[in-house]
């Protein structure tokens, strides 16, 4: 763009010197005023930001400074100039006079009333724009980076930005003509989970761990004036591991952090985070109604926020685990707070010391049978009373030489981890729990002699507890729904999904836990607010009438045959099994459709694969 600069004042500096040799006027460049940019950074992250409130020396900053007048509340866009600052400097000199159209005293910049204001900044870290800046709004597109794994990535996604400033008026008097401001600060959100291998773990437990989150915000459209963005779809993000360090207890622990695109969904039973290869185990991070508590100060209509690091202690124990929630990070709000985390199949083994999970009001129905073939009625429905399990009514052992085999059953819902359910029912939309006894090995009372228990197997009488251990009998469905971030991309705002012509009722067979499908088909809405991860099926054959129909809001559908849809062995998936999780990836454009299917067993077992969808 072009600006008014002073004239030339060669004639009348001649004149001038005529009539007083003593007297110098300034040089049309002594009088120019340079501009001061003052660029600050508000919190900072050791992997994404240099420490402390710095910028890092091949920072490159992109300030669009404005003339305003009115107090600001006017300007004019053709005295208004894209300006790119490296260590807090601009690459070329800028002066106030770039902004103006007249260089006389009390005119135009140099008016009452007249100033300069940033209208936004940003920085990219390295990184691109999805969708490039509109200079004169400041708009742009920016999109998460899926694996933020390896060293650099996870700096190059974290978009900084700055609003709109207030006007900072021009000033007569020398050396204090003002300097424009420029705070920046983080428009994307953070994760940071800290994991703690404790009881039963050697020192290289987490070498080989990753952590990888779950339906985060793909797509943003960022506006720096306003401090808003609008979001769309959703996608998984592999995190940064940093080194494995020791806590001071002498445990080993590891920091995963990654970054994201803002308005995550964080409810209650959201499936957050996976973790996969701690020492050979696999655990799944359910958001819990502790941790959202903790997060409060950083969370708006139930997502996340710019600027905000949502932080988790998680401690991992070979029987039990628990966990811390904290608020850290870019805004410095301070919380606390204790949330569950479960393995990933969500097997809770009931002894006389109990899991950590299981809290008071928990309780499941229990079956006692001598006779495998017959197990009767509920026998008794057992209770946590905060420190042990009592059994409504009581029951004994008869005598000392018969043995019974156990069966229990409850309901896992947002607010208990074990609800007594006294049907054997398997109701689509209920994570119903079936429990058998646990494997294990048992000695006389003389302390030497050993009898080894297979699972399921029955059990003699004893002085000590029955261990049983709970499973999943259902089968998860979750469906993500994601676009292009090209032309292609079409509008996944209040899209509809819903699976027709399936099974929705059962019963279990409370010796094994197997569900059969019965009863009449029906059509499952997928209920969006929840994040398409709180289907919990019936386990039944799909058929070729079963479909997935996507609605988008403007009309527009498209129908998939759920058992066309393979696997990453390219193996149809013709049947949800119990305990497994089966989840169906579908990138929605407009010209054409791309399907992913995640099989993913309740141990973090993940498959990929492709179908073809049809048009409607």
């Amino acid at each position: 763009m072009t600006f008014n600069k002073y004239s030339i004042l060669t004639i009348l500096a001649l004149v001038m010197a005529a009539c007083a040799d003593d007297t110098r006027l300034p040089s049309p460049e002594q009088e120019r005023i340079p501009l001061l940019l003052e660029p600050t950074l508000a919190g900072s992250s050791t992997v994404t930001r240099a420490v402390g409130s710095e910028f890092e020396a091949d920072d490159e900053l992109l300030c669009y400074v404005r003339h305003v007048y009115d107090n600001g509340t006017k300007y004019n866009n053709i005295q208004a100039k894209s300006v790119t600052l490296i260590n807090g400097e601009p690459v070329e000199p800028l002066y106030w006079d770039d902004f103006s159209n007249s260089a006389s005293a009390n005119k135009d910049l140099r008016a009452d009333g007249h100033g300069l204001h940033t209208l936004y900044g940003y920085c990219y870290n390295g990184g691109s724009p999805s969708a490039e800046l509109v200079e004169e709004t400041g708009v742009l597109g920016w999109s998460t980076a899926v694996n933020q794994s390896t060293t650099g990535v996870m700096k190059a996604n974290d978009l900084l930005w700055s609003s709109s400033q207030t006007l900072v008026p021009y000033s007569h008097a020398r050396n204090a003509h003002g300097t424009l401001t420029v705070p920046f600060t983080h428009a994307m959100s953070k994760f940071t989970i800290v994991l703690v291998a404790d009881e039963g773990f050697d020192s290289d437990a987490l070498d080989n761990t990753t952590v990888t989150l779950v339906g985060m915000s793909l797509a943003g459209v960022f506006n720096a004036p306003e401090s808003t963005v609008q979001v769309s779809g959703t996608t998984s993000v592999v995190m940064y591991a940093n080194q494995v360090a020791e806590t001071p207890q002498g445990k080993p622990s590891r920091a995963y952090e990654a970054v994201t695109v803002p308005k995550v969904a964080l409810t209650a039973g959201k499936f957050l985070a996976g973790i996969k290869d701690a020492d050979g185990n696999d655990y799944a991070i359910v958001v819990t109604d502790d941790m959202l508590t903790s997060w409060a100060a950083g969370i708006d209509n139930s997502v996340s926020m710019s600027g905000y690091n949502y932080k988790l202690t998680v401690t991992l124990n070979k029987q039990a685990v628990k966990m811390v929630a904290t608020l850290a990070g870019w805004t410095d709000v301070s919380a606390s707070g204790t949330g569950d985390i479960r393995f990933t199949a969500d097997v809770r083994s009931i002894d006389k010391n109990n899991d950590a999970a299981i809290k008071s009001g928990n309780s499941f129905s229990l079956w006692m049978t001598k006779d495998m073939s017959d197990f009767g009625s509920v026998a008794t429905t057992s209770s946590f009373d905060g420190s042990s399990f009592v059994n409504t009514p009581a029951i004994y052992w008869p005598n000392g030489s018969d043995s019974f085999y156990f069966r229990a059953l409850a309901a896992k819902t947002d607010s208990k981890t074990l609800d007594a359910v006294a049907t054997t029912a398997a109701n689509q939309g209920t994570d119903l729990l079936w429990a058998t006894t646990s494997a294990h090995t048992g000695k006389e009372a003389d302390g030497t002699t050993e009898h080894d228990y297979a699972t399921g197997a029955a059990i003699n009488p004893r002085t000590g507890s029955v261990p049983l251990t709970f499973s999943h009998v259902m089968s998860a469905v979750t469906v993500e729904l994601n676009t292009s971030s090209d032309a292609s991309a079409v509008d996944l705002t209040d899209a509809k999904v819903s699976l027709t012509s399936l099974y929705t009722e059962g019963s279990v067979d409370i010796a094994t836990g197997a569900v059969t499908a019965g009863g009449s088909k029906a059509a499952k809405a997928v209920d969006e607010t929840t994040g398409y991860d709180k289907l919990f099926m019936v386990p039944q054959v799909i058929d070729d009438d079963s479909r997935m129909v996507i609605t988008l809001a403007d009309g527009t559908t498209y129908s998939l045959i759920l058992n066309d849809c393979t696997d990453e062995s390219d193996n149809r998936v013709k049947e949800w099994e119990s305990g497994n999780r089966y989840t169906y990836t579908i990138s929605l454009r407009k010209e054409e459709i791309k399907l992913r299917v995640l099989v993913q067993d309740w141990t973090e077992k993940r498959g990929s694969g492709n179908a073809t969808l049809d048009w409607d």
